[in-house]
């Protein structure tokens, strides 16, 4: 088999010159680049301590795969390598898992040199996002945590050991709805090839700048003591330091100097650092990283339960929808088989033998259910919560394409079902961190409301939304994504100094956005809808001027000129050293509260000299029911998935106006993508009876309209034109943006 030099295609041996781009090919491996007559090797992806991948077509089932070829040059001349290597694919076949790259196929070329057939996917590799980012915040580095936990606990529950945990080794795949799922493992199982290669794997991550295994090695490794899970715990409590610190705690110019502080030398405290810490997260992870591996953390369970603890700390409870503060319900819910429950994304325990768990103190509002099971097709269903106990009862599918049903939520009489424990603590035992979590709408500091994330419930935090942006950033490099995926290409190491917290800077030179607005002469329509929520029933008639109103929401550039030119101290925290993330300007600006948007637009009306000001209620839902025609939707009277971006779990909004249907005066995204803020306080429609809770009220609140990315388009909570929510003036989320008007 050729390659070509330049861009690394695979031909056969009679090809002398790349018909792609006329550069001469070289040999590289004996034969042609079929292996066993079934997988067509395509291009090479990278070349690592142990062999070659390359990027490969199934010639039947078209299927793209990654295959490892293990060249005997590479590893020294062992004569059991195929034997080893062949036990150790096995272990890793064994391993079926989401957060783990699956092992599909294993083989020998000439009876001498194996291979391994794995699945192909595309992304970025953790090493790379921390070169990147530098730092993650603990709730974004706990999303990440938690799915590779995940992945490195289904294969502790077989006996293996991963032995070679690093950032390298974790690829954050670009497809995948959210963090949970697009988390991958590599090389399971191979690590213990590849344990007798320590000199070569550091001397080689040394001359190419990859951040080798010695940093995050285990003390006993460094011994004669045999790996076991504990080994792995402490690697990944080096990673989660690393994202917190911005740089693994451990660094040395040799390997004596790297072996002399993971054995003898406490890890850096993370204020030495230059990071802001708590001291109970910081005893967490020190608590990974004990050197006696029998006072460090026992399991991945107890490590993700110990985060958990302390990073949701001030918000002890599943996330309510942001309703008016209600009586708390209780939730029964069965799944058939037993598994575990995500309530608004929050792992909240495992059912027991018999299906059930009971979780009290839910808030009153709308909650997302999630019920997950290793080789089930995950169920979702959303609940209402009303001060009343519920049931639920959750069928698992087992086909992994089967599309899961929501169940029947249905009211409950309030009496326990048999063997079902009476509340969240008696259904854990004594499993840490076992706790249902209960937020007040209006309480909590530091991470506060923000901080739990939910899947389809209203004005979702941080953790998810940032998650999904993560995944997003890797569409940039996906002709990579393989080459990372198998921990063989990289680019620099993350040696640099740790980031500064972004500040604004006032006066910046950036370039002037230009306004876009559309026309809309006023007239009369019908607002609210009696057949709705109880927040849009009373239908009456409303009279509207002639206004004009932007074509899109306020994207990330257009706010970025307002932050760059005013130095406005409040930043989207989606945002990386005080700008938009790269190819995300012209998404939609997220994380604003009310008082920033009306910031923004009394400098928009300085800039232009117009007046500029967000649109009330009853201008947005004009715009957005056509005026006199009251359409239900901006584009007609029926759901039309693709006028929206909605209905997804990511909760990651798109670029403005890419999927959108616009009304008859050509607005678009006024269903989906991000909230929008309106200058309307809370109200009830006219006949309607005002909520007792509304009195009670310590803080301003503002109608926003529109739905979000992950809001439902169908169902009972379904967006629609009428659709209005109440919300504090102080709310900043990953699901609010907003538009403005001018008269």
């Amino acid at each position: 088999m050729k390659e070509c030099q330049l861009c690394k295609n695979c031909y056969s041996d009679e090809v002398a010159t790349c018909p792609k781009d006329g550069m001469p090919t070289v040999h590289t491996i004996v034969g042609e680049p079929v292996l066993e007559g079934k997988y067509h090797l395509e291009c090479r992806l990278g070349q690592g301590g142990m062999g070659v991948v390359y990027k490969a077509r199934h010639a039947y089932l078209k299927t793209q795969l990654a295959i490892k070829i293990i060249l005997p040059d590479l590893v020294g001349n062992d004569p059991q390598l195929v034997t080893r290597f062949r036990q150790e694919a096995l272990a890793a076949a064994a391993i079926r898992h989401q957060n783990v790259v699956a092992v599909t196929d294993y083989g020998v070329i000439q009876s001498s040199i194996p291979f391994l057939v794995m699945e192909y996917v595309e992304g970025e590799s953790l090493h790379d996002l921390l070169n990147r980012e530098k730092r993650l915040s603990p709730e974004d580095a706990f999303a990440l945590m938690s799915a590779i936990c995940s992945g490195v606990g289904a294969a502790h529950h077989q006996g293996i050991v991963h032995r070679d945990l690093k950032p390298l080794n974790i690829m954050i795949c670009n497809d995948r709805p959210d963090m949970s799922q697009a988390v991958k493992i590599l090389d399971f199982g191979l690590a213990k090839i590849k344990s007798g290669e320590l000199l070569g794997s550091f001397i080689q991550a040394q001359t190419t700048g990859l951040m080798g295994s010695p940093y995050y090695m285990a003390p006993e490794q460094w011994a004669d003591d045999d790996p076991d899970a504990r080994s792995d715990i402490y690697s990944l409590g080096v990673m989660f330091y690393q994202m917190l610190a911005g740089d693994v705690p451990f660094k040395g110019s040799s390997i004596p100097a790297i072996m002399k502080k993971h054995i003898s030398d406490p890890p850096p405290r993370f204020a030495e650092m230059g990071a802001s810490v708590s001291p109970e997260l910081e005893q967490v992870v020190f608590h990974a990283l004990a050197k006696d591996k029998e006072k460090r953390t026992p399991s991945v369970e107890q490590m993700v339960a110990e985060l958990r603890d302390v990073i949701y700390a001030s918000s002890v409870g599943a996330r309510t929808s942001p309703n008016i503060v209600g009586p708390a319900s209780t939730l029964n819910i069965r799944t058939e088989p037993n598994a575990v429950v995500f309530v608004d994304n929050v792992p909240v325990g495992q059912t027991r033998d018999d299906g059930w768990i009971t979780l009290s103190g839910i808030q009153t509002g709308s909650h997302n259910i999630r019920v997950s099971k290793d080789g089930f097709s995950d169920w979702y269903g959303d609940v209402m919560c009303d001060g009343q106990a519920k049931q639920i009862v959750a069928e698992l599918s087992a086909s992994s394409h089967a599309i899961p049903k929501p169940g029947v939520t249905a009211a409950y009489s309030g009496n326990d079902a048999v063997n079902t424990p009476s509340n969240l603590t008696a259904t854990h035992g004594a499993g840490a961190g076992a706790k249902t979590m209960v937020q007040q709408w209006e309480t909590g500091t530091g991470i506060g409301v923000e901080s739990v994330p939910p899947k389809r419930s209203f004005l979702s935090p941080l953790v998810l939304g940032l998650g999904a942006v993560f995944l997003l950033l890797g569409l940039g490099g996906a002709g990579l994504g393989g080459a990372y995926m198998l921990g063989y290409i990289g680019g620099s190491g993350s040696d640099g100094q740790p980031s500064p917290s972004p500040t604004a800077s006032p006066a910046i030179d950036v370039p002037t956005i230009p306004v876009d607005l559309v026309g809309i002469p006023g007239g009369k329509f019908t607002m609210g809808r009696n057949d709705g929520s109880d927040w849009e029933k009373g239908e009456h008639e409303v009279e509207v001027k002639s206004f004009r109103m932007d074509k899109t929401e306020v994207t990330n550039e257009a706010y970025y000129e307002f932050i760059a030119k005013t130095g406005y101290e409040r930043i989207p925290e989606n945002w990386v050293n005080g700008k938009p993330k790269a190819g995300f300007e012209k998404h939609p600006v997220q994380y604003v509260s009310f008082d920033d948007a009306v910031a923004f637009a009394k400098w928009r009306s300085e800039r232009d000299g117009q007046k500029y000001r967000l649109p009330t209620e009853q201008e947005w839902e004009y715009a957005a029911r056509n005026g006199g025609k009251n359409n239900l939707y901006p584009w007609g009277d029926t759901f039309e998935p693709r006028c929206a971006v909605i209905d997804l779990p990511s909760n990651q909004p798109s670029e403005v106006g890419t999927r959108s249907c616009p009304n008859q005066w050509g607005v678009q995204d006024m269903i989906g993508n991000v909230f929008e803020w309106t200058s309307s306080e809370i109200s009830v429609h006219p006949g309607q009876p005002e909520p007792e809770a509304t009195k009670a009220l310590t803080e301003p609140y503002y109608m926003v309209r529109g739905g979000a990315a992950l809001s439902a388009g169908s169902g009972q909570n379904k967006i629609t034109s009428t659709s209005r929510y109440p919300t504090p003036a102080s709310q900043r989320s990953v699901e609010l943006g907003f538009r403005l008007v001018r008269e």
